[in-house]
Formats: C-alpha cells, sequence, structure tokens
C-alpha cells in the first residue's frame, strides 16, 4: 500500500525553491559564525603581534564576562541554583562543588554540534573529549579563550565561591592540529596543583587521558544524531533549542567578547575599523575566486542556469540564504537582474542576543558582501548597506561606479 502523503521535514526555501533542511541550516550556521570569527582573530594578529599577549587580553576578558553574567557574589548563588540546579537537573543531594561546572561546557558543546563525549565526570576529574568543532578553523588563542569561560563556570560551581579550585587544562585541541579537543578538570586539592595563569591552560592532565580511535569518532553532535541533547541528569535539549541558542548567543562568546578586547589593541575606533573593513572585503573576494566556487554555490542554492552570471540576484540569493540561516527576519523589497533589496530591522540585523547588540556586524557583512559582488558576479556589481543609523536597514545589491572603489 502506498502511502497517503510525504513526510514532513523543517526546512526554508532558497531564492530559487531549494530547500535546505534544519539540519543543514544548522551545520552552516555554525560555520558561519565560526568564519566570522576566523576572520576577527586576522584583525587581532595584525594590531597585536605577541601570541601571548593578545591570548591572554582575550582569556582575561571572556572570563570577566561569563562570570559578569552571574551578577554580584550574592546574585551568583542564585544564578548557579538556577543555571545549574534547576535549568539541567541536577539533584540538590549532589554536593555544590566545581565539578557540576563540567556540565554548562558539555552543553554547550552539544548545542554548537561539537560531537564528543564525556570520558569522566566524577567529584575530582572531569575529562571532555570533542572529535568535531566547528570553530576549529579559528586558530590557537580562541582554543586557549574557552578554557577561560570553562573556567568560569567552574569556578562559579566552586565550594565556596573560590576561584581556580581545579586547573583546568585543554590538552588537546583541533585548533592546534590534535585529532580530538579534550578539556579535563583536576581539582586542585587532590591532585596537589598550582594555581594557573591564562596561559596555563593547555598543559596535560595528571592522570591518563582516554583516546577514542577513529574507527569510533562522531561527525555530528547530539542534537543531530539523535535529534535532540542528552546530559548527564536527563535534561533534554532539541535541535530546535540548541539552534536559536546558537544563532543567539555564538555570536556573543566567540565574537562580542573578543572584539572588546581587540579593540583595545586597535590605536582608536577609526584604524580598528579601516583594517575591519578590510579584512572581511579580502575575506569576501577570495569566496567565490575559483570558478568552481561559484558553480558550487549555483549549484546549492539552486540557481537555474538561464541565470546569467553577470545578474546580481545572484548575490542577493545568497545574501537571502545567509539571513535564513542566522535566523535574521527580512523583507525583499526588490528583486531584479538589475537590483536586489532586502529591508531589516536595525535591532533584527545586529542585537542577536538582545542584551548585547554587536554594530559591528554592519560593518563586517557590507565589506563581505560587497568583496564577494566582485567575484561572484562581476567588478559592475556592489553590496551597500544603507539606513544603519535608522529603525529599517536596506541590504542593496546594485550597480555602482566608484573611482576609488576597494
Amino acid at each position: 500500500m502506498l502511502k497517503e502523503k510525504l513526510d514532513s521535514r523543517k526546512c526554508f526555501a532558497t531564492a530559487w525553491g531549494k530547500l535546505i533542511t534544519e539540519d543543514e541550516a544548522y551545520r552552516q550556521l555554525n560555520r558561519q559564525i565560526a568564519a566570522f570569527t576566523a576572520n576577527l582573530f586576522q584583525v587581532m594578529r595584525i594590531f597585536e603581534p605577541s601570541w601571548e599577549k593578545r591570548t591572554e587580553a582575550i582569556c582575561s576578558i571572556a572570563n570577566m564576562m561569563n562570570m559578569a553574567v552571574a551578577g554580584t557574589p550574592e546574585q551568583q548563588k542564585d544564578y548557579v541554583n538556577e543555571s545549574l540546579y534547576e535549568a539541567f537537573n541536577i539533584p540538590e543531594l549532589c554536593e555544590k562543588s566545581s565539578w557540576l561546572g563540567g556540565i554548562t561546557g558539555d552543553s554547550g558543546d552539544e548545542w554548537e554540534n561539537m560531537a564528543g563525549r564525556v570520558i569522566q565526570f566524577t567529584r575530582n576529574r572531569v575529562e571532555k573529549e570533542l572529535d568535531t568543532c566547528p570553530w576549529d578553523i579559528v586558530g590557537s588563542e580562541l582554543c586557549n579563550m574557552t578554557t577561560s569561560m570553562f573556567t568560569a563556570n567552574f569556578d562559579l560551581a566552586s565550594s565556596h565561591g573560590t576561584d581556580n579550585e581545579v586547573s583546568l587544562n585543554m590538552c588537546q585541541a583541533r585548533g592546534c592540529g590534535n585529532k580530538h579537543c579534550r578539556v579535563v578538570a583536576e581539582r586542585r586539592d587532590v591532585y596537589n596543583l598550582p594555581q594557573q595563569g591564562w596561559l596555563d591552560h593547555m598543559q596535560q592532565p595528571v592522570d591518563p587521558i582516554h583516546d577514542t580511535p577513529r574507527e569510533r569518532m562522531v561527525k555530528e553532535g547530539q542534537c543531530l544524531r539523535n535529534g535532540q541533547y542528552t546530559q548527564s541528569f536527563g535534561e533534554e535539549t532539541s535541535l530546535e533549542q540548541a539552534y536559536h541558542w546558537v544563532a543567539q548567543m555564538g555570536w556573543v562568546w566567540s565574537v562580542q567578547f573578543p572584539m572588546m578586547a581587540i579593540k583595545d589593541m586597535a590605536p582608536d575606533e577609526d584604524e580598528f575599523l579601516r583594517v575591519f573593513r578590510i579584512v572581511f572585503a579580502t575575506a569576501g573576494k577570495n569566496q567565490f575566486m575559483d570558478p568552481f566556487a561559484k558553480e558550487g554555490l549555483r549549484s546549492y542554492l539552486g540557481v537555474p542556469h538561464e541565470l546569467d552570471d553577470n545578474d546580481g540576484r545572484l548575490l542577493g540569493g545568497y545574501i537571502r540564504y545567509m539571513l535564513d540561516v542566522q535566523q535574521v527576519p527580512y523583507t525583499m523589497e526588490r528583486w531584479t537582474k538589475d537590483e536586489t533589496w532586502i529591508r531589516v530591522k536595525n535591532e533584527d540585523f545586529t542585537a542577536r542576543y538582545e542584551m548585547a547588540p554587536l554594530e559591528e556586524l554592519v560593518d563586517a557583512y557590507e565589506a563581505q558582501w560587497n568583496g564577494a559582488a566582485k567575484t561572484l558576479v562581476s567588478p559592475e556589481w556592489s553590496c551597500v548597506i544603507e539606513g544603519r543609523e535608522e529603525e529599517t536597514m536596506y541590504i542593496k545589491v546594485i550597480r555602482r561606479e566608484d573611482p576609488r572603489m576597494l
């Protein structure tokens, strides 16, 4: 007997009707934020040539901001109860101790499609191993920075509100060329370990690690493999919830936090933005430099062959796709071979997480999409974002002449 109807799946349609499933959009969301972070970190390396200085700076700010979210020491008690015991279904009988902070790190990994496993989860030692990480293209500074955020999670859950109750080491990192990412937390009082500085968090742990062989490694996080993430105490997070969490918070930890430190490395705001735009513009031009990159995009988005290569809708359709992936609402105002106008609310575009708007998203994507116009379509075409000071902005793909074109 035949089926009475087709199965249903969550998806969105590209400008040419090609369906992008929720699974694929979620994969792309993580990678798009990671690519943005990689560009930002190139800006950082221009302003601060010392690996030690720039790494310490972003570690310090990321830890401070993670702790600031929890408020004053008195407010932190409520934060731990709400963010750990209630949100993660941890029984009250579990001792308030740093090891519970491992739940926050594990959940954040899985929500961002960092596929792996908890090797050990005990009072004295926590070990987490990852087989994949969308942010593995960014570089070693970010690998270090994540340990500073983990440190905040462990500190907030510590027994007496004291910092560095554990020695926390990312002893392996895919961003450093290792097969796995591996974070190990060992109690300092049990293992007789000294307090760590920001550059001391990539050492080897005391106890031996468990190395999962390649044949048992996984390529997707629990949300994609199982449709949901289930943590050690049984709390479940659906793919839909994880997707939206990344769309909001992925920008905060990997872009907003380090950008605060990177701006301080620049001589002033104007010089920061000048270099910032140049880096993103170059990244955009390089996106579609090769013919197979353009052909791959056309195939992926379902662009019909009759659409000419010198048609601005190629870039307009790609921008629409990125906005859909990033869950940014928009309205198409014009969609012709001569111009594309996309209307979007300023706060929808910049305030992915309402409490931490990111105005630099406008500068970055205007530069990147304008650069992409030159190689995806033609140097005749440009992308501009108008109305950035208004409630509504317009992303325009248009033909434009400029004797000082960048």
